[in-house]
């Protein structure tokens, strides 16, 4: 094997090298994210939590982010959308208390007038009983449809009491949120990458090198 032929190879396997990693680096996810306050926490006289304890150092009026992220974007269109599989965040920074252990994801969305409305419901994998036995998350709220795909929206709770319920160890722990702001983050069609550009200017000498190489042995 000459040394040209050689280093072709080499650069060969450096485009595919290349090629997978631009690939990876463009392979994006759709977010939806909703926040307020804490309206109760377990000190009101739900709890303790055991399932997870970092949820007994929330405290009432601290802040708390949702962030429900998905493979793919939404048309965000009336209708039931089946998320399982999607990873969804609740999370509460100056506790600090997260919880993740959710599988089942649901999100219907309705129009009215101006408005859509957004209903959320994940099953979390702890406790004795299945969703609906009080281990699940639920969230009821509505923005102007105008903002579906927007960042730092005005959002309004659909529930007075409880837009955000959080409840865990069978029912025993019930937290309580409102719910203002939303955001869509978008995964847009990715611009080539300088990965990408470099893969193709490496190709080019790879293909003229092989050439070169044809050319001298006919």
């Amino acid at each position: 094997m000459s040394r040209s032929t050689s280093y072709a190879g080499v650069v060969h396997g450096f485009v595919v090298l290349l090629a997978f990693t631009a690939l990876a680096q463009s392979a994006q996810a759709d977010t939806i994210t909703f926040g307020g306050e804490i309206t109760q926490s377990t000190s009101d006289g739900t709890g303790p939590a055991t399932n997870n304890t970092s949820l007994n150092t929330i405290a009432d009026g601290d802040a708390y982010t949702v962030t429900l992220t998905f493979g793919g974007s939404l048309l965000l269109t009336p209708g039931t959308y089946d998320l399982t599989g999607a990873s969804l965040l609740f999370s509460v920074p100056t506790a600090p208390a997260i919880e993740s252990a959710f599988d089942l994801v649901s999100l219907t969305i309705a129009a009215n007038g101006l408005y859509s409305d957004f209903s959320l419901l994940a099953c979390l994998t702890t406790g004795s009983f299945a969703c609906g036995g009080g281990n699940e998350l639920d969230a009821n709220f509505s923005i102007l449809t105008a903002d579906l795909h927007s960042q730092g929206v005005a959002a309004v709770g659909l529930d007075p009491l409880h837009p955000l319920d959080l409840l865990e160890d069978d029912g025993v722990t019930d937290i309580h949120g409102s719910i203002a702001s939303y955001s869509y983050r978008s995964s847009a069609v990715p611009e080539p990458s300088s990965l990408i550009l470099l893969a193709a200017g490496v190709a080019m000498t790879s293909r003229r090198l092989l050439r070169k190489e044809s050319f001298k042995r006919r």
